[in-house]
């Protein structure tokens, strides 16, 4: 657990923006990027924490890839979230861009970022103390694949956590689950009380160039110890839901005609067993006649 000093903003002012804010790499500084997506496991696992958060909360707001603005002591801050998350609050309309001062200035409660090889340094130095600032409650960044340095290798995820208006980090540096297996309760992450969802570290079955293990971040359900599913997981389980209820009621369905079947046959040989008595009754009746007379 690591303490870390939070930032004066009131004398500095910060233009935080994902081109602008980080160590030069090789591509041209002077063409600034749109968007984060600089490999397929940064969109894959973009695309994956939306559907899952947006499939399993309808009455929150996941916000993915876009701009947020921010006024804190005068100061506008442009910060770039591959995902926010904020809890119940369900604005129905799209959006270019996150803009507080439209919504009372609420601040996401809880983002994430997913290490790129452009990003990673800002991810986890300017952008941890404008968000300590802002006194988002959650900051979340991690590591698809080995695109930092040494010290950020994967498996690895960093939890910002604000305790008393500032923050405190840990690092997690184990899976929770292979892809494909069970979850080992012992490495799923709490994120406090408010945050509706648990999370953990997933080893993947596919491998990024060059035979690179990749990971992913899961969604982990509060209560029970089982990943949250996408849109198309939770359609595939009421599939599965529906198809065994269809089944079980063919199932009763037949139970009910071969019932049905064995009650008509059982009435039909009663039918012939009344008739039988009936004619036997009729026979004595004839003797006790011939008998009387």
């Amino acid at each position: 657990m690591t303490e870390n000093n939070s930032l004066d903003l009131t004398k500095t002012k910060f233009k935080s923006t994902r081109p602008d804010s980080i160590t030069p790499i090789e591509y041209d500084q002077s063409k600034p990027r749109l968007g984060r997506r600089e490999s397929e496991p940064h969109s894959d696992d973009v695309s994956y924490l939306h559907d899952v958060l947006t499939t399993n909360f309808p009455n929150s707001r996941t916000l993915w890839d876009l701009h947020h603005y921010f006024q804190l002591n005068d100061i506008k801050i442009d910060l770039q979230f591959d995902i926010s998350f904020f809890l119940n609050w369900s604005y129905p309309k799209t959006l270019s861009s996150y803009n507080a001062s439209e919504f009372n200035n609420r601040v996401p409660d809880l983002v994430i970022n997913v290490f790129s090889k452009s990003t990673w340094r800002a991810d986890i130095g300017e952008h941890v103390d404008l968000c300590e600032a802002l006194k988002i409650p959650v900051y979340i960044v991690y590591s698809p694949y080995f695109v930092a340095s040494k010290l950020y290798k994967p498996p690895f995820v960093r939890i910002y956590k604000l305790v008393d208006d500032r923050y405190i980090h840990y690092d997690y540096r184990e899976i929770t689950a292979m892809e494909g297996e069970k979850l080992n309760p012992d490495k799923i992450i709490e994120l406090g009380e408010k945050i509706p969802f648990r999370i953990g570290l997933m080893q993947r079955k596919k491998k990024h160039y060059n035979d690179e293990l990749l990971y992913r971040l899961i969604i982990i359900d509060k209560n029970e110890n089982r990943i949250l599913p996408t849109r198309y997981e939770l359609a595939q389980q009421k599939l599965i839901k529906t198809e065994k209820r269809a089944t079980e009621a063919e199932k009763r369905a037949s139970e009910a005609e071969k019932r049905a079947t064995e009650a008509e046959k059982r009435a039909s040989e009663a039918e012939k067993e009344i008739k039988n008595l009936k004619m036997k009754i009729k026979d004595l009746e004839t003797l006790l006649d011939k008998y009387t007379k």
